[in-house]
């Protein structure tokens, strides 16, 4: 039995379909999370945490399901593969249009997650240089010569009970 260009078209409508739904879901996750770092919302940020975990491990799945039928179908991997199958079973061009979006979307959703990323770095620098100043030293350098990560931190004892 071989698959028709409108057995895989169905297939990746589908896939398609959900990965929109997902993408668009994750968008808004990651506003939700700017908005949720901008308030130090330590709560929020747990919350949101496995929401936004489920909807990667989802757009994973319907990723590797892609993959999967480019293989199948011989059209090798990457997105030089995604386009030759959808040149393969989608004629009017609706799904490439769908395609295109979801990446557009995709790109949006990196970008918005590389900012909110920079955001935690810079919390955390924050918190480290003040944890150095409660401490009473100065900032460890970045490596040391056994190629360490982070210097002595300089533990002291703040007082006793």
């Amino acid at each position: 039995m071989t698959l028709q260009p409108a057995d895989v078209h169905q297939l990746l409508q589908r896939i398609l379909g959900e990965e929109a739904q997902l993408l668009a879901e994750l968008l808004v996750l990651l506003h939700d999370e700017a908005a949720i770092l901008s308030s130090n919302d330590i709560d929020g940020i747990s919350r949101i945490g496995s929401t936004r975990q489920r909807c990667i491990s989802a757009l994973t799945a319907l990723e590797s399901e892609r993959a999967a039928a480019c293989r199948m179908l011989s059209f090798g991997q990457g997105v030089g593969a995604v386009n030759q199958l959808l040149q393969w079973c989608d004629q009017g061009g609706a799904l490439d249009a769908k395609w295109r979006a979801n990446l557009a979307i995709a790109r949006r959703c990196q970008l918005l997650n590389d900012t909110n990323g920079a955001v935690v770095t810079a919390k955390l620098a924050r918190v480290q240089q003040l944890l150095m100043a409660i401490r009473g030293t100065p900032a460890p350098s970045v490596y040391n010569a056994r190629g360490s990560r982070y210097g002595q931190l300089g533990a002291r004892e703040l007082g006793r009970a």
